[in-house]
């Protein structure tokens, strides 16, 4: 049963996925990065904790039906199945202010299925070091890369809940890049920049869609099943044409991972690091996820003493990518256990294809069909 339950999520969270980084790139210049999986726990964690119209909305934005209680126990099939320590690391807490007395049941619900906490903070008499106590939280959580998720003046005494997601991922390529090059990249058709380009040649899955104008190439991890996919448009300007096309229905993402097929690959990669640093609370209410701003908000499931009055004064979330010859944010790591990606076919008649990565394109990094993390590059140098 598990197993219908898992490819009915996969579905659900691609939607989800898809409509969440839509939203987030258009109001984003620039690069951006985030972990769209490590915010849908943020948001199961609200959706849990909150009753009426409030829920209703939260449950909307991702995609879950609105009748139904949490299923607890699948979405620790789900995490168990994805996270592995040291790989792939997720910090999600809520932290709500000392004057709402919080939910027992939920406290405990929350910690053992969703691997996330609940805390309670001074924030009122002492805003500053509710701050410090998030910051701390998330930096111990991430392994020290992640630091200073709020910044001095974002939580005041008016503050009463916050919500906090951090999320740290690091795995070297199966095949490394063994060369590099210095290579021009189109920021615009008028302006290119010099950047460091990795390049290997070898069998990686491949598909150009003539349709929606791109082609896209899937590179694998060593450890996890993890990849990571980029879709590279056609035309070096054409990024956000992708975003409002190819992202319009998750349905595309089902038919582009079902049509790859193994290619003689010359690849041509960036190598890039950047830090996405970003406030949700926008994109959440353009989604329609209004209520919870509100006096309107209803988080009774998650205190009792809270109706009206416990509502979401902030949402921060903070992803960091550095993708390079090794791999990505790729650190040494001893007696790992190495998964065997897949049987390495004996392949004949096999296309050599030339994929080159000059210009803004998409990328995500998953594990099978489940979305981790999105992203754009627009600029390797940023």
């Amino acid at each position: 049963m598990e197993n219908t339950a898992n490819i009915h999520y996969t579905a659900l969270t691609s939607n989800y996925s898809f409509t969440l980084f839509k939203e987030l790139s258009s109001s984003v210049e620039g690069n951006v990065f985030a972990s769209t999986y490590s915010i849908q726990f943020l948001l199961l964690l609200l959706a849990f904790g909150s009753k009426s119209k409030t829920n209703d909305q939260l449950k909307s934005v991702l995609h879950l039906s609105k009748d139904k209680p949490p299923n607890y126990e699948n979405i620790k099939a789900i995490t168990t199945k994805i996270e592995i320590p040291g790989y792939l690391t997720v910090a999600n807490g809520i932290f709500s202010d000392k004057a709402f007395s919080l939910s027992t049941d939920y406290t405990k619900n929350t910690q053992k299925y969703l691997n996330s906490e609940v805390r309670s903070v001074d924030f009122s008499s002492n805003p500053t070091s509710g701050e410090l106590e998030i910051n701390k939280w998330v930096n111990n959580k991430t392994n020290g890369k992640i630091s200073g998720i709020f910044k001095p003046g974002d939580i005041d005494k008016d503050t009463v809940l916050v919500l906090a997601s951090a999320v740290h991922f690091q795995n070297v390529w199966k095949q490394q890049f063994t060369e590099t090059k210095k290579s021009s990249f189109c920021l615009s058709a008028t302006k290119h920049i010099d950047i460091t380009m990795m390049h290997q040649t070898g069998h990686f899955n491949y598909y150009k869609d003539n349709h929606n104008k791109f082609s896209a190439v899937e590179i694998p991890y060593k450890v996890g099943g993890f990849e990571m996919l980029i879709i590279l448009p056609d035309k070096m300007d054409a990024v956000k044409d992708l975003e409002n096309g190819f992202l319009k229905n998750a349905k595309n993402y089902a038919y582009l991972l079902s049509n790859m097929t193994i290619h003689n690959v010359e690849l041509d990669i960036p190598k890039f690091k950047f830090e996405s640093d970003l406030n949700l609370e926008k994109t959440m209410e353009k989604l329609g996820c209004t209520d919870m701003f509100s006096s309107r908000a209803d988080f009774s499931e998650l205190s009792k003493s809270a109706p009206g009055k416990l509502r979401v004064s902030s949402i921060k979330h903070k992803a960091f990518v550095d993708v390079n010859e090794d791999g990505t944010e790729a650190a040494a790591v001893t007696g790992a256990n190495v998964v065997n990606y897949n049987l390495e076919y004996v392949l004949t008649n096999i296309k050599t294809v030339k994929f080159h990565a000059c210009h803004p394109f998409l990328f995500i990094i998953k594990k099978e069909k489940d979305i981790i993390f999105m992203g754009r590059l627009s600029n390797p140098n940023a």
